[in-house]
């Protein structure tokens, strides 16, 4: 929680400890890991809408979930992050 702000890293809302879930930036189903720079804090409702899709897949649908990202994952991968910006790049330019 702390090393997200306390915020949904998708959509910039504040959490409460009680409305938190741990997703999986690069998911399990496709290959993602249990390390520290793969996990983000995020509320129920956008860790559902990412639900398996890799993240350039999710950012390029949702531009503002990356730019949020971008923002609040201060711990995600570094790889992770690079990628997300080319996906709002690429979606914000469309």
């Amino acid at each position: 929680m702390r090393d997200c702000c306390r915020r949904c890293v998708y959509c910039g809302a504040l959490l409460e400890l009680e409305m938190a879930t741990i997703d999986h930036v690069y998911p399990l189903a496709r290959g993602g890991a249990h390390t520290p720079g793969n996990l983000v804090v995020a509320c129920g409702p956008c860790n559902r809408m990412k639900g398996d899709m890799l993240p350039h897949e999710f950012f390029i649908r949702h531009p503002a979930a990356g730019l949020n990202f971008l923002t609040y994952a201060r711990t995600a991968h570094r790889a992770l992050k690079r990628g997300a910006r080319r996906a709002v790049s690429l979606a914000l330019a469309a």
